[in-house]
């Protein structure tokens, strides 16, 4: 994870809060993509320098991260009060519990049937046909990663960038919080 996130954490301790969590390595990148945005880059000796210069951007680092990711744990909110309906409707016995799944095998069956017909047959496309069976795949690709995230949630991917974010965080908490050795 890019270290600019122990210099958010220097500035603002109170936010390991938001960054805590299954979605770890996501927030992280939200942060970073305020880094960006801020000092135009998400080099920490760069970002540091442009503070030094001028301390009311770390004031503004810091409000920018916290609107990324209360925007971000929003949109996790979003997604388990989805999940959390899809269970009272199942509980319920509503028909309407059935909508995920059939949603998801029709997904999966148009991108298989796309696939199989760009893949395997030997049909031929104009130009304009092949544009708009890239995009029909593109759109299809990624709405079966989607069906794949709402059922098998994380990945040990978002697991291992959540890990490195903490151990970050602890390493900038004990820079910031703890005295340092010949002080």
């Amino acid at each position: 994870m890019p270290p600019i996130i122990g210099l958010l954490l220097q500035y603002a301790p109170d936010l390991i809060g938001l960054l805590a969590g299954d979605k770890t390595g996501a927030a992280a990148g939200k942060v970073v993509d305020a880094a960006k945005v801020i000092f135009g880059t998400d080099d920490p000796k760069v970002a540091q320098a442009q503070i030094d210069a001028d301390p009311k951007l770390a004031e503004v680092f810091v409000e920018q991260a916290r609107a990324a990711l209360e925007v971000f744990r929003l949109e996790i909110q979003d997604i388990q009060d989805a999940r959390r309906q899809t269970l009272e409707l199942n509980q319920s016995g509503s028909v309407m519990a059935w909508g995920a799944a059939i949603v998801s095998i029709l997904v999966t069956i148009m991108f298989g049937g796309a696939l199989f017909m760009v893949l395997w047959r030997s049909l031929t496309f104009d130009r304009e046909q092949a544009t708009i069976i890239n995009i029909l795949l593109g759109v299809l690709g990624a709405a079966q990663m989607q069906v794949i995230n709402y059922w098998l949630g994380s990945s040990s991917g978002s697991k291992r960038s959540g890990d490195a974010v903490r151990t970050i965080a602890e390493k900038a908490i004990a820079e910031t919080v703890l005295p340092r050795k010949g002080s």
